[in-house]
């Protein structure tokens, strides 16, 4: 029996790094690519094995932004090209092992059911990963518009370690130009430079800012005049530069830190890692309390993860 879809958007699709650059993903249209992520989301850290799982084409295409008359129409051709995807894996150049990466997607028009089972010879790239993966929100590809989009942002969450800069914080990191045309599928098309940065980059840069908030910019890295690579630079969408925050804010927003820290110990959460000073000690965990539920888990996380911005913002409101 097919288990419900987590319609949750603020799971985590997460994969080994070498999935992200496999070649093959790079034929995908927008609409597979984002029942493939779905599919990769539903994978669990408990898990030993696949399932199989089911979604009605209206709650994929609420939650992926999609036109929903398009899954009616299109919903055979979107499986069908996950069924027939394949991935090819490097022996180490003593060969190759080619694999289906589904078992099952199949979409039944008369009751509108999507179903899907990731292949089990794939668990390596999904299942139990302790190093060299990426684990990017699914909310953050559910709106774009490009698989262009998907595909880098996907590679740049690598380079990023799948976190987002904070609102004073600059992450800086390089990708080659070859690694953007394979991810993108452009190798033979677009090959002027001017036309990849218009039409894949510079495209893919916009929806990144419209759908995860993080600005991103890029100069050129030249192997003599030749472009080869871009040097990427991401900030927030509200970024502040940290040397014009006054210094009582500062102090503000680490005792505000300390807070967190103390009242996440109390309730029986991982308390974040933050120094605490002599005069402002830690109080015992409250080993009486209940246990949070996986929503107020997730709604207090999300307001631990924010606090330094609220912080600075109610600051600046005031001024």
């Amino acid at each position: 029996m097919a288990l419900p879809v987590d319609k949750r958007v603020s799971i985590k699709v997460v994969s080994a790094n070498d999935f992200i650059t496999a070649k093959e993903l790079s034929a995908l249209p927008l609409n597979s690519r984002k029942l493939l992520y779905l599919a990769i989301s539903q994978c669990k850290k408990s898990d030993k094995e696949f399932y199989e799982y089911a979604i009605s084409a209206k709650d994929f295409a609420e939650m992926m932004g999609i036109d929903e008359s398009n899954i009616y129409r299109d919903g055979r051709k979107i499986t069908g090209r996950l069924m027939g995807l394949s991935l090819d894996c490097d022996l180490y150049g003593q060969g190759y092992e080619q694999y289906g990466l589904f078992s099952k997607c199949t979409y039944k028009k008369k009751d509108g059911i999507i179903r899907f089972k990731l292949n089990p010879d794939m668990t390596n790239f999904f299942l139990n990963l302790k190093k060299d993966f990426s684990q990017p929100l699914l909310e953050d590809f559910v709106h774009m518009n490009s698989p262009y989009s998907m595909a880098i942002w996907h590679l740049m969450q690598r380079e990023m370690h799948s976190k987002k800069p904070s609102i004073t914080q600059t992450i800086e990191f390089d990708l080659t130009l070859e690694e953007l045309r394979s991810v993108t599928g452009t190798e033979s098309k677009l090959k002027q430079i001017g036309q990849f940065k218009e039409r894949v980059l510079d495209k893919a840069i916009r929806e990144i800012r419209d759908n995860c908030g993080v600005v991103v910019t890029y100069t050129n890295i030249k192997d003599s005049r030749t472009i080869v690579g871009f040097h990427f630079t991401a900030i927030q969408e509200h970024h502040i530069d940290e040397a014009t925050i006054p210094e009582h804010i500062k102090r503000q927003v680490e005792e505000g830190k300390r807070r967190i820290a103390a009242e996440q110990q109390k309730r029986g959460i991982v308390p974040t890692l933050i120094p605490e000073p002599e005069e402002l000690p830690l109080p015992e965990p409250q080993h009486h309390s209940r246990p949070l539920t996986q929503m107020e888990k997730e709604q207090y996380n999300r307001q631990t993860e924010d606090a330094e911005q609220l912080d600075i913002f109610s600051f600046l409101s005031r001024q």
